[in-house]
């Protein structure tokens, strides 16, 4: 992680040279000096970092590189600070001489102590040879990524892979075009998924079929003509007896490679190795951490993606590992079971704990205490996991690494955004500018190659592709908390191994480890080393210290502050936390008692993000309009049902008309069309959208908007939209006046999502005249008619790339709706309730080919199911939720005069945690609807909100 501290912040210090030239005047020799000795010892430590855990020496020499790092951050991060306020301070742009020549020359001094610790610390590297350590690039891989853990899940311990196999032989011998004489089938899953355990237990079951067959772990670094020799002395069926050989050719050959890291590695094993073997055919079976590598082998076959063991072939595996063949004692089931939840399916950490048990004392006391410790016990207590999950990390390029240390800040087993997770990672300067795509793109595609190296786990992606929700697997992020810690990368302040006393980490998590537990006490700034973010998932107890003067002060480098719910007591924000210059991201989500932002606001000058959502803030400073480097803004949104009140309102009406018409103390009123690096923008308000101001928001990419009244702003509305040519996600609701398409949104080739919440005039007849590449719709409250004069359902039907539909609360009017012959063509989800008339549903011929999950919720007066559902033969799950008594009573199995219209559905869920899931989304969008029908009668009885 030293090697990426380094780099970014040379990089840094080449932004500050060609932002701040004028002000560097006199020392820009120094830094620039520094910038290049800092990129030539980054260099050697990307060779550097795998000595790390064999070579003490190197450990101290990177821990020390890396505290330099660190404090040359400090000394330019105030530097930039000070800038910041002598330019604030400004009269007409002149500088302030007096205190840019102090400023300087503060800078010079420490600039030249830090380069004199440069020049000290390079000369341990030959002092100590740490230069000489055994080849640094060559040794330390071969070392460290040629171990192997293979043997923890073999032989008689293989469990839950029955099926897998069969499914990958299959996929291995059948025959799917005669004249290929060259298959690769692959298996993919992450760090310790039991990839080789499978792979070796299909091995085991097929090469009898073969003429010859061949194992091959493959090294990171290795020599093709000794792998191909080792293939070639596999071969039992060539060679006599004194292993002189019989003949060249192999006939049919099986071929496994195991572990393959990177696409360039399987272009050298394709073609110095597997094209130089003399053979009628070969099947390659290939395993990799990397679902890029098995697609670059062969993109025709998608790779099989190793499942996780259910709950009982977990226990099965940790019986044998503790008990062999002795049975799983009563008393002990329960922890057990805790234990392999813990695990989340992953064969090799059931196998390790299984292995750490077996030499323990079979107690409940013994087996609660390794309850509560189960990541730790893995990684501190084996050198199986450790190495296997350590190999993955070393294996990351570096500009990944960071990105990927980051997740160990968020608590165990939490979901975590990714849209969340992607402006961190921006805030925090992870990422990389790359030619003209934007940060947020670049960030998408960190985010993708991590899960394409199944280092972070893909919990739901968005109907475009794109990785939605993400979570970390408990190993791994033990494994990050261990890593950033020893890096001083980041730390967790709250119960559990936290080190609230002291730390010297940049980042810090709050996290509380006990329900009843009160807080997290924030640590003296005396104990702490210039924190650089604070992120908040649970309450902090002492909450005085967040409207405290001195916290702002001595956290005046802040770049990152999440208060996300977790002040739940804090009122205000005091006008101090306008110092916090640096800032770039700042949630106040969930903070629901306080009613205001302070005008000190408009300071945060490189605020990216600003989260209000959730809060009890009914107006929003005019300041915030002077906030030109802000990428994403979310205004409160919410209906809080504890008080029957709509709390939230986001540039409220009055208070536009305010600042739009009148001004401030004879200054010119504010307009949000400044805000040109918008990317996402969440608000509820309408009359600043008659304004063109509204459409130079041209980078807009999520744009949600409450509480319209639609007769007298949707032409407006709909003007603003069409030239907002970027969008990605659209989400309106109104409540006054029906939606009318005055154009075509066909220029909109990014838009893939759009929500409307309210009455549609018509949709236009025209499928062409719908964003080209629209994949999910959702329709609430739209009442759509299906008769002689309204095509709407027609006109939907036709959209090709449409995969996710929702038709919520009175989308549809009528009593009979009908999905034409060949409709939805790749439609995936469909999901339709309360639809309080709607009685006859028909599915035409061929519609529907696609379909693989259907909801159907309170449909209460639908008499019975379509009969095309027979024909849709790709349905893998039907969700029946609250329908009347006569549709439970048709599709009983066997029985029911629906059931042969639905049996082929492997799934048919009728469970109420189905239903309460479905009802509590159906009362969210209420709740949304319900809040902005109240935000129109507060806007309209209220005066200019408080300031």
């Amino acid at each position: 992680m030293a090697e990426g501290t380094i780099i970014s912040f040379a990089k840094k210090l080449g932004v500050i040279v060609l932002e701040e030239y004028k002000f560097l005047e006199g020392v820009e020799g120094q830094v620039v000096s520094l910038r290049d000795e800092l990129e030539w010892i980054s260099s050697f430590l990307r060779d550097a970092a795998v000595q790390r855990s064999r070579y003490e020496r190197v450990d101290v020499w990177v821990s020390q590189i890396r505290d330099l790092a660190y404090d040359a951050e400090d000394v330019l991060d105030i530097f930039i600070h000070k800038v910041k306020k002598l330019k604030k301070r400004n009269i007409r742009g002149l500088i302030n001489y007096p205190g840019r020549l102090s400023t300087l020359h503060k800078l010079g001094n420490q600039i030249d102590i830090i380069n004199k610790r440069i020049e000290k610390i390079s000369t341990y590297r030959s002092k100590y040879a740490i230069d000489k350590l055994e080849d640094i690039v060559s040794l330390g891989k071969d070392m460290t990524f040629n171990k192997r853990s293979d043997n923890v899940v073999e032989g008689d311990d293989v469990v839950g892979f029955d099926i897998q196999s069969k499914a990958v032989a299959k996929m291995l011998l059948e025959k799917e075009d005669d004249s290929l004489q060259f298959t690769v089938i692959s298996i993919v899953g992450m760090a310790g998924a039991g990839k080789s355990t499978l792979a070796r237990k299909v091995y085991n079951d097929v090469k009898n079929q073969f003429d010859s067959h061949a194992w091959i772990n493959v090294p990171h670094e290795f020599i093709s003509e000794s792998l191909l020799q080792n293939i070639k002395d596999q071969n039992l069926r060539n060679k006599e007896e004194d292993g002189t050989p019989i003949k060249e050719d192999m006939g049919k050959l099986l071929v496994v490679l195991d572990d393959v890291w990177g696409r360039q590695d399987w272009d050298v094993l394709h073609t110095d190795v597997l094209k130089k073997i003399k053979s009628t055919e070969i099947r390659v079976l290939l395993t990799s951490r990397y679902t890029a590598v098995a697609t670059h082998a062969c993109s025709r076959i998608k790779p099989y993606s190793i499942e996780k063991l259910d709950e009982e072939m977990g226990l099965e595996l940790l019986k044998k590992k503790v008990f062999r063949k002795e049975n799983l004692p009563d008393e002990l089931k329960e922890l057990a079971v805790k234990i392999v939840d813990k695990c989340h399916g992953l064969p090799l950490a059931i196998a390790v704990l299984g292995g750490l048990l077996s030499t323990k004392q079979k107690t409940i006391d013994v087996w609660t205490k390794v309850v509560q410790s189960v990541s730790w016990q893995l990684l501190q207590g084996s050198t199986e996991c450790f190495e296997v999950v350590a190999l993955s990390y070393d294996n990351l390029p570096n500009f990944l690494k960071p990105c990927f240390l980051y997740l160990g800040l968020f608590p165990e087993d939490s979901l975590i955004d990714c849209e969340t997770l992607i402006q961190l990672w921006i805030a925090e300067g992870f990422i990389q500018m790359r030619g003209e795509e934007s940060m947020e793109d670049v960030a998408e595609d960190y985010l993708e190659e991590l899960t394409q190296r199944n280092m972070i786990q893909v919990e739901k992606r968005r109907s475009n592709g794109s990785v939605e929700i993400c979570r970390i697997h408990d190993l791994l992020r033990e494994f990050v908390i261990s890593k950033g810690r020893q890096d001083k990368f980041l730390d967790i302040l709250g119960n559990k191994g936290s080190h609230t006393c002291h730390t010297m980490s940049r980042r810090l998590a709050v996290h509380s480890t006990i329900e009843e537990d009160e807080g997290t006490i924030i640590p003296n700034i005396s104990s702490l080393n210039c924190p650089r973010s604070m992120l908040c998932f649970d309450n902090l107890s002492n909450v005085r210290s967040l409207v405290d003067k001195s916290f702002y002060k001595s956290f005046k480098l802040l770049r990152v502050l999440d208060l996300g719910g977790a002040a739940w007591n804090l009122q205000s924000l005091p006008d101090e936390i306008g110092k916090l210059v640096l800032l770039k991201y700042l949630n106040l989500s969930g903070v629901s008692k306080i009613k205001w932002l302070p005008f000190s606001i408009r300071n945060l000058r490189n605020l990216q993000t600003l989260n209000i959502s959730r809060t009890g803030i009914r107006g929003i400073p005019g300041s915030v309009f002077e906030l030109e480097e802000l990428r994403h803004f979310y205004g409160n949104t919410d209906y809080d049902s504890t008080d029957n009140e709509f709390s939230c309102t986001l540039v409220q009406r009055k208070i536009i008309d305010y600042y739009y018409h009148s001004g401030i103390c004879g200054a010119p009123p504010q307009r949000i069309g400044r805000l040109r690096n918008l990317q996402t923008l969440s608000i509820t308000g309408d009359n600043w959208i008659c304004d063109d101001d509204f459409s130079q928001l041209t980078h807009l990419r999520k744009l949600q908007i409450y509480g319209v009244k639609m007769d007298r702003f949707g032409a407006a509305l709909f003007n603003s939209i069409r030239k907002l040519i970027y969008l990605r996600e659209l989400y309106i609701q109104w409540d006054e006046g029906k939606l009318q398409f005055q154009d075509s949104l066909s220029q909109h080739v990014h838009l893939y999502k759009v929500t409307l919440m309210g009455e549609v005039e018509k949709l236009p007849t025209d499928p062409d005249a719908f964003p080209p590449n629209l994949t999910e719709l959702n329709l609430h409250h739209t009442a759509l008619e299906q008769d002689e004069g309204d095509h709407s359902i027609q006109t939907l039907a036709a959209l090709k790339k449409l995969k996710v539909i929702l038709f919520g609360c009175d989308f549809f009017v009528g009593k009979r709706m009908v999905f034409p012959a060949e409709g939805f063509p790749n439609l995936i989800s469909l999901d339709i309730h309360d639809l309080t008339e709607l009685e006859e549903w028909n599915v035409g011929e061929g519609s529907l080919p696609n379909l693989k999950f259907l909801t159907l919720g309170r449909l209460r007066s639908l008499r019975e199911l379509p009969d095309g559902l027979r024909h849709v033969t790709t349905l893998q799950k039907l969700s029946l939720i609250f329908l009347s008594d006569e549709i439970k009573r048709r599709v009983a199995s066997d029985k029911g005069d629906d059931w042969d219209k639905i049996k082929h559905i492997p799934i048919l869920d009728t469970s109420s945690a189905k239903s309460q899931e479905i009802i509590a989304k159906i009362q969210a969008h209420a709740q949304i609807v319900r809040a902005a029908f109240r935000f129109n009668e507060l806007g309209t009885n209220t005066g200019v909100a408080n300031q």
